[in-house]
């Protein structure tokens, strides 16, 4: 009978990723939700139904869908970028960022991590940290085409920052700001200080 359902399971199983292979992404969902009700720990499952979500823009269910893959399968770098992606698409790009940040630490190595990390740095102005993340990536061995994408990358952002069409390096502008803060704190403490020394 336990042979029986594994059998079933691994049919529909082969069946929902050759789906999701030939674009039937609604039929290949269908297929892997009725995996995960007969194995709710199916890792290939959730992988599966998040791409077939992430294919037809269901954003938060490829959200919901890798989350639960990588909590299951954390060795596979594919389900935190799929987690990281789908999430900076809804405008999650902090978490995106901390889930990217986090895969980078465990897989440092991996190309794509940084290239999509380089991408959230400049979106949020961060220049230098994307610039970073791509000559790292560039150091990781990269396949010919993530090279190119890198390249690309640096060029498209080079070419913004000459003609000034991007935001200020906000990391960097908070810094400042402290240390502002921190001088005017200083300033205005000691004019208190002589200030009451003047009247006692």
């Amino acid at each position: 009978m336990l042979c029986e359902v594994e059998s079933l399971l691994s049919e529909t199983l082969q069946k929902a990723f050759e789906q999701l292979k030939e674009g039937f992404f609604e039929s290949a969902i269908e297929d892997f939700t009725l995996c995960i009700l007969s194995e709710p720990d199916e890792v290939r499952a959730y992988e599966g139904r998040a791409l077939a979500h992430f294919q037809l823009k269901n954003w938060n269910e490829a959200v919901s869908d890798f989350r639960k893959a990588k909590e299951l399968n954390p060795e596979n770098p594919e389900n935190w970028i799929g987690l990281g992606m789908s999430l900076a698409i809804i405008n999650e790009i902090y978490p995106a960022i901390d889930v990217l940040e986090a895969l980078l630490l465990k897989f440092p190595q991996y190309v794509r991590g940084h290239i999509q990390l380089a991408r959230l740095y400049y979106q949020l102005g961060i220049i230098k940290k994307g610039h970073r993340q791509l000559d790292i990536g560039l150091a990781s061995r990269p396949s010919l085409l993530e090279r190119r994408i890198i390249e690309n990358l640096k060029k498209e952002q080079m070419t913004l920052d000459k003609k000034r069409f991007y935001r200020p390096d906000f990391e960097e502008l908070h810094r400042k700001n402290k240390e502002s803060d921190s001088f005017l704190k200083q300033f205005f403490q000691s004019i208190k200080k002589n200030f009451r020394n003047k009247n006692d």
